[in-house]
């Protein structure tokens, strides 16, 4: 059964993305029972593995095989998420986890990374009480469906056809709706997962002193 990434809304910055799971022969890899510490080419420490255990009550995991719009393997990969950080949203490295087991084929989470040339300003106020800002970064946010991690990172694009030009910045971008989730800390825990993957990328990148992103998440600026 071919696994489709679920779309959400966004309302204001968006917390959360949308992927159509496009691409050739994409399909998700039934039970291959990747572990915590394995999902997303082992760009999650301890804490994010164990947070990604919390939100899920599993530690086995799925992601999807075949290949995307880049003519690439959609199963994660650090090195071309910093490859095709200024490409089209299809082009990009995106992780998209599945809970072993799940016959509903429903993806758990996404997190894919793209260059910008900006970010939400940090002093804009929120428009509601379900959004949580965090201390990371330049700017980091979460919400109903997800979570956004904007962290200062200065990239060039590594081939001509790129849809973007150089820029300061890389966004980290979850998928991860609420109401999914369980636990009691889903909004720390959506963002120990995502900033433990963005750390990832920024030492790839070669911007870690600039990005500004600590080894623990601190507590919500807002809480």
């Amino acid at each position: 059964m071919r696994a489709r990434a679920l779309c959400f809304t966004a309302v204001a910055v968006l917390v959360g993305g949308c992927s159509n799971g496009s691409g050739k022969g994409d399909r998700r890899e039934p039970n291959t029972d990747v572990a915590a510490d394995r999902i997303c080419d082992g760009t999650l420490d301890s804490a994010a593995a164990a947070a990604l255990r919390r939100l899920s009550g599993t530690d086995r995991f799925d992601e999807l095989s075949g290949t995307n719009e880049a003519g690439e393997p959609n199963a994660f990969s650090l090195s071309r998420a910093v490859k095709h950080l200024h490409d089209e949203y299809l082009k990009q490295s995106a992780c998209r986890v599945y809970k072993s087991g799940d016959e509903s084929g429903t993806l758990f989470l996404e997190v894919r990374f793209s260059a910008s040339s900006n970010h939400p300003a940090s002093s804009e106020k929120q428009s509601g009480g379900d959004r949580v800002r965090y201390p990371l970064g330049v700017f980091a946010q979460a919400g109903l469906y997800g979570a956004d991690l904007f962290f200062r990172c200065a990239t060039k694009p590594t081939s001509e056809n790129a849809a973007i030009g150089s820029t300061n910045y890389v966004k980290a971008e979850m998928t991860a709706a609420a109401n999914r989730m369980r636990g009691d800390s889903v909004n720390k825990d959506r963002m120990v997962v995502l900033n433990s993957m963005a750390r990832a990328v920024a030492e790839d990148a070669g911007c870690t002193s600039s990005a500004a992103l600590p080894t623990q998440v601190p507590e919500a600026k807002d809480s």
